[in-house]
């Protein structure tokens, strides 16, 4: 059968958005926003600027599109599953799901916290954009449980930000993981530990009865 010359180049166009996408989100997370340009971007790459833009028309759509690859499933995941956290089966597949993305984007996390650490127009943007809509999801399931969880509703956001610090902080904290500790975040075996500590923390933070 003849190959298809659109669906080729679409296929490679596909390829190298990725590529791209990759590239920037490592460059965004290491250097910050400010500290990025696109010739650094395409550099990286090994692509010139205007093969660039052909995918991408700016940074800032550059870093949005990172943003939206990154946090977007993230937020879809608890929209549709927040409330399983409350349960140890249903709140075990909500991890693993939350998990396998963040894996699949590993500078998200450094990225974000990054822009924590600067807190300015660009974290306000992100902040707004994204985690706000993130933590009010995982704010509300936490309150919908009937059964008491042994936390006050004055702690009920220090429990969140916890959760989001098992999670995120993992990969933010890769540094320390390889030159303190000595181990390699990267490897397939951290992968398995950092799910299992995650479930069992989660069970003693968000379960029932838990925090007593």
């Amino acid at each position: 059968m003849p190959t298809d010359p659109t669906r080729t180049r679409a296929a490679e166009a596909a390829t190298t958005a990725t590529r791209i996408l990759d590239v920037a989100e490592q460059l965004f997370a290491e250097r910050g926003y400010a500290a990025v340009s696109v010739r650094d971007i395409a550099g990286r790459v090994g692509l010139n600027q205007a093969s660039l833009y052909n995918h991408f028309p700016g940074k800032q759509a550059l870093y949005e599109a990172v943003l939206e690859r990154g946090l977007a499933p993230i937020r879809e995941i608890l929209a549709h599953g927040g409330a399983q956290m409350l349960t140890p089966e249903g709140g075990d597949r909500l991890l693993e799901r939350l998990v396998d993305q963040l894996w699949s984007t590993p500078h998200i996390p450094k990225l974000v916290e990054r822009e924590m650490l600067d807190d300015g127009t660009w974290f306000e943007s992100l902040a707004r954009e994204w985690l706000t809509p993130i933590y009010e999801v995982g704010r509300r399931a936490m309150a919908a449980t009937s059964e008491p969880s042994g936390w006050t509703e004055e702690e009920l956001p220090l429990v969140v930000v916890g959760m989001y610090h098992l999670l995120f902080g993992f990969f933010s904290a890769a540094a320390l993981l390889r030159r303190v500790i000595g181990v390699d975040p990267q490897a397939q075996e951290m992968r398995r530990i950092h799910l299992d500590f995650v479930k069992d923390a989660s069970r003693r933070l968000m379960r029932p009865g838990a925090a007593t």
